[in-house]
């Protein structure tokens, strides 16, 4: 019999080895699909600033070439273009396994105007391609990524990991691909917005795990919590599941419990 089929959705900034320490635990039971988004990893250089409609044709032609409806596992980011594939796409999956999903308010006016600008950096990415090189802020990278991960993260990253993420982020390109990410942001937010108001949640189990180790304060750690519950209580099959003890990058921090939530999606949906 075929095993269960797993896409692996990375979140902004991140190359498809953030999920390094999960892939193993699944080997065994499913077949893992992971992917670099252009400009990041080894998916050659960067191209146009990402949209929801972009992210989510992706996504339609990565699991058209799979067998089967996969459970679709998205980190941070990734959960927009995750959700809005599973509304549009709602026969083509198994199930949404949403990790400390991004649930920024969509703010319109501040998507168009970013998204003006991450258009012009991506079109003309050598102007601040060699402003990065000439200025040395390119060097900048990879103690940002350092202190970004250890900010993300309680264990620290493995000798592998760490040399592929210094090597990635002190590029110019992958800088200018991570900026450009950022910048699309809010309007691929508003754009998911305006997809909830014309469209239903998909009937498919929804497991939304919330990490709340790394967010700082009594009244930001609500908040979280809260946007995870209403996110997860917007789907009719969804349910949250509290982690306080991971950081924002469960998947290194938790793996298991990423693994758990997997299999309960695949079990409540019968495959």
């Amino acid at each position: 019999m075929d095993r269960p089929v797993v896409v692996l959705c990375a979140g902004m900034a991140e190359g498809a080895d953030t999920w390094d320490a999960l892939v193993p635990l699944l080997a065994d039971t499913h077949r893992v699909v992971r992917f670099d988004r252009p400009g990041l990893g080894g998916s050659g250089p960067v191209g146009p600033p990402p949209t929801l409609a972009g992210e989510v044709a992706r996504l339609a032609a990565l699991v058209g070439r799979e067998v089967g409806r996969p459970v679709l596992v998205a980190h941070s980011a990734a959960a927009l273009p995750a959700e809005a594939y599973a509304r549009t796409h709602p026969d083509r999956l198994a199930g949404l396994v949403l990790v400390d999903p991004s649930v920024v308010p969509a703010t319109p006016a501040a998507g168009r105007c970013r998204a003006r600008l991450a258009r012009r950096v991506a079109a003309h990415p050598a102007v601040p391609g060699r402003v990065l090189d000439r200025t040395g802020l390119a060097r900048l990278g990879p103690p940002v990524w350092r202190w970004v991960r250890r900010r993300r993260a309680t264990d620290p990253p493995t000798s592998a990991l760490r040399a592929a993420g210094e090597r990635r982020y002190g590029s110019a390109a992958v800088l200018l691909t991570v900026l450009v990410e950022w910048l699309a942001y809010p309007a691929m937010a508003a754009a998911l917005a305006r997809l909830r108001r014309r469209s239903a949640p998909p009937v498919v189990p929804v497991v939304v795990l919330t990490a709340l180790a790394d967010v700082p304060g009594r009244r930001a750690r609500a908040a979280w919590r809260a946007g995870h519950a209403a996110l997860a209580r917007s789907f009719p099959a969804g349910r949250q599941e509290l982690l306080p003890d991971a950081r924002h990058l469960v998947q290194w921090d938790d793996p298991e419990a990423v693994r758990a939530a997997i299999v309960a999606v695949g079990r409540d949906t019968g495959s």
